[in-house]
């Protein structure tokens, strides 16, 4: 109940600003259109999951900018002196941007369905847990964030800093053999990278591959749960320091 509450607010929060929606699926929206049109070699079915992994940075990465609206109105500490469980509290902002990211996701599949990309509920259905661990380990990052950094401006700054590097040093635009060799050791270690070739693998119907999304889905959901245990216990040091 107390993560349904939480979860309530962040949703009532995001219909009260609802430029954090639109400017979060503009973006990757933009990056399909353009560039698998200018792309003529690369085909939209091989573009589409790293925009995804995109749309997934933009709307779980703002999953704590909520926090510091929070802290204006006052709601943040009002929280913070209440009974709520503190792991209550992290996971109904991980419930937002589960939420929130599935939505845009299924936006940008049904627009990539008129670029000739089809998806089977089939695929769509191995597609969601990768999808699920991976929006949940950056919406618990994004969370952390939101705690050790005090301004929102200096968050976004950070979140920008980070975002376009981890999406171009991956495979999102480019095969990895077409990657030079300099970069492929940044690629392979970028965990995103492995993320998007299990989408990938989905998408294209590559069915020999399905080690890589293990290993992707495995990996998110060990990030994420390391994340959230460690938001979890800043959130309890945070507020015993109010």
């Amino acid at each position: 109940m107390e993560t349904l509450n939480i979860f309530s607010r962040n949703i009532k929060w995001r219909f009260q600003n609802p430029i954090t929606i639109i400017m979060t699926i503009i973006q990757p929206l933009i990056w399909l259109l353009f560039y698998s049109n200018m792309a003529a070699d690369i085909s939209s079915s091989f573009i589409l999951p790293g925009i995804i992994v995109l749309v997934m940075f933009s709307s779980a990465g703002n999953n704590g900018v909520a926090n510091y609206y929070s802290k204006q109105n006052g709601s943040f500490y009002r929280i913070h002196i209440s009974p709520v469980k503190k792991s209550s509290v992290v996971l109904g902002h991980v419930l937002d941007a589960e939420v929130f990211s599935f939505t845009e996701v299924l936006i940008l599949i049904l627009i990539s369905f008129f670029m000739s990309v089809r998806i089977s509920f089939s695929e769509l259905f191995l597609m969601l847990p990768v999808i699920f661990a991976t929006v949940f380990f950056i919406s618990s990052f994004s969370y952390f964030l939101s705690l050790i950094i005090p301004s929102e401006n200096i968050f976004y700054i950070f979140l920008n800093t980070f975002i376009l590097p981890l999406f171009f040093m991956s495979t999102a635009l480019f095969p990895y053999e077409k990657i030079p060799v300099q970069y492929k050791t940044a690629v392979n270690i970028n965990p995103f990278t492995h993320v998007i070739n299990s989408l990938r693998t989905i998408i294209m119907n590559q069915n020999n591959n399905y080690s890589e999304y293990l290993f992707s889905l495995m990996l998110m959901i060990l990030l994420g749960v390391i994340m959230f245990i460690i938001s979890v216990k800043k959130l309890k040091i945070y507020g015993k320091n109010l």
